[in-house]
């Protein structure tokens, strides 16, 4: 029968965060193989999934190799990509000649030792299973799509929509012309370089001039012209020496993948003012949210501290203002504090304590908070799903947590926030947001799907963290300074063709 792999390795990394992910943050996600990898695979609407599904039903033997997820954060140990290369190479090896690999990437990953992860591990896949082999990933739109990455791969294909609620249907994406090319049909990829980083708070597919670009690149998929489409708004806060945004196009025929490459690639780099984020200071939503008369709460975005963008989740900067400023609000946010957590299960219950809610993990950007606090709840299984529409049906495991009420706050502090854009991340440990009148979220575009249809003010806040809206708060050494927004002017145009070829 004919054989293909499934492998996965999926961390977004923040240069900025101080904190190494390491194995122990993978473990709290999984870290899976063979028939246990299955299984999970089975559970979710991921991207791997998707690629099952196809290839078993071309009648193609699907095997699994191994899964290691983790939540966004710092660069990766460089013992963990170890650690996924010596349990996935051996897998291809013992399966050689093997037909198809299908990898399920972000394709941002960073490690200590390795600027470019996913391109090392393609690079690996690649030396085992030679070059007749098609290999086929998916990627985060926030993906890093390296010409290494490009070279060692058939086939990259990235989510279309952001939030991202298309994790299967990418997964089926990519294996779909991976079963083209082995059946020997035609197939071009064309790709363009685009020299800019741009905050991920600054747009989204639901609406606006991204939303248009995504719609009519899809719909010359739609009308043949174009197999796959695929653009990479690199994260911006990864500081490494080659990235960019990478515009895709596939189609039948190099000039049809040319010209829609370039064309698209150019509509990007001028809409690249667009991209700037609307920030409102802490203080002006405080003000908003005391004047609201309405009955649905006013939501403050914390994108800066976005543990989906990679930063470390436990700045306390908004607790700070609502104290300083004795509010009476009723407020609800979350707080990446593993201390805190533990003294309030020293308490217990109904204990009351003094302590110190955040700035535990990074120093140099998060903001703390002291509170006088009763321990509401207690929680040793921080599990819970994801109600969606993004990500819907997808599990995440925040580690031990507490709720802790500070006067009119409610704080849940957990060893690691994720599914940060989800409602469920509060309603599953007992906090409501629509009996919130302020409510804190920790996310940069994932909270619209779910939180748009709950207020109709929400506002960006102008806070400080790993993942700032404003690039120019952080300290970049490698990024290239020839890109948008470290430069604006261009005598002639610097976008850059990096690859054309049939994959036949």
């Amino acid at each position: 029968m004919k054989k293909a792999i499934l492998c996965e390795f999926r961390q977004e990394s923040n240069s900025f965060n101080p904190v190494i992910t390491g194995r122990e943050i993978f473990a709290m996600n999984n870290i899976v193989g063979g028939e246990a990898f299955m299984e999970k695979i089975l559970r979710e609407p991921s991207a791997i999934h998707g690629m099952l599904n196809e290839m078993q039903q071309a009648g193609y033997e699907a095997i699994p190799a191994y899964s290691m997820e983790a939540q966004s954060g710092g660069p990766v140990d460089q013992k963990v990509v170890q650690e996924f290369l010596d349990n996935t190479l051996p897998v291809l090896r013992a399966n050689l000649p093997v037909d198809c690999v299908l990898l399920s990437l972000h394709g941002a990953t960073q490690a200590t030792e390795c600027e470019d992860v996913c391109g090392l591990i393609l690079s690996e896949v690649r030396a085992v299973v030679g070059e007749e082999t098609v290999i086929a990933a998916s990627c985060d739109m926030h993906a890093n799509c390296t010409d290494l990455m490009l070279e060692k791969a058939n086939f990259i294909c990235g989510y279309l929509t952001y939030p991202h609620m298309d994790y299967y249907e990418v997964g089926c994406r990519a294996a779909r012309l991976a079963l083209r090319r082995l059946q020997g049909e035609a197939v071009t990829i064309a790709a363009v370089r685009v020299p800019m980083i741009v905050p991920a708070s600054g747009y989204t597919t639901l609406q606006g001039s991204f939303k248009n670009f995504v719609d009519d690149a899809t719909a010359l998929i739609d009308d043949g012209t174009l197999l796959d489409f695929s653009v990479f708004q690199m994260q911006p806060w990864l500081d490494v020496s080659v990235g960019g945004t990478t515009v895709i196009a596939v189609a039948e025929t190099a000039e049809a993948a040319r010209e829609v490459s370039d064309r698209f690639a150019q509509r990007l780099f001028d809409l690249k003012e667009e991209f700037r984020s609307e920030l409102t200071s802490i203080d002006e939503i405080i003000d908003i949210a005391e004047k609201n008369k309405s009955e649905k709460p006013v939501i403050l975005v914390d994108s800066a501290d976005s543990t989906n963008a990679g930063a470390t989740g436990d700045s306390a900067a908004v607790v700070a203002r609502l104290q300083a400023r004795n509010s009476q609000l009723k407020a609800s946010i979350y707080v990446n504090d593993a201390p805190a957590v533990e003294k309030a299960f020293a308490a217990g219950v109904g204990g009351e304590l003094t302590v110190q809610v955040g700035c535990t993990l990074d120093s140099k950007y998060s903001v703390p908070a002291v509170v006088n606090a009763k321990v509401k709840a207690l929680f040793e299984d921080g599990t819970f799903m994801r109600q969606g529409p993004a990500g819907k049906g997808m599990t995440h495991n925040i580690g031990r947590a507490a709720v802790l009420e500070a006067g009119n706050i409610s704080i849940l502090v957990c060893y690691n926030t994720a599914g940060n854009g989800d409602p469920q991340l509060f309603r599953a440990f007992g906090i409501e947001p629509l009996e919130q009148q302020l409510v804190v979220v920790k996310a940069c575009t994932s909270y619209r799907a779910a939180y748009e249809p709950l207020s109709d003010q929400i506002y960006v806040a102008n806070t400080p963290g790993a993942a700032c809206a404003d690039l120019s708060r952080l300290e970049y050494a490698n990024v290239s300074k020839d890109y948008y927004p470290f430069r604006t002017e261009w005598e002639s145009s610097p976008l850059r063709p990096i690859f054309c070829k049939g994959a036949q």
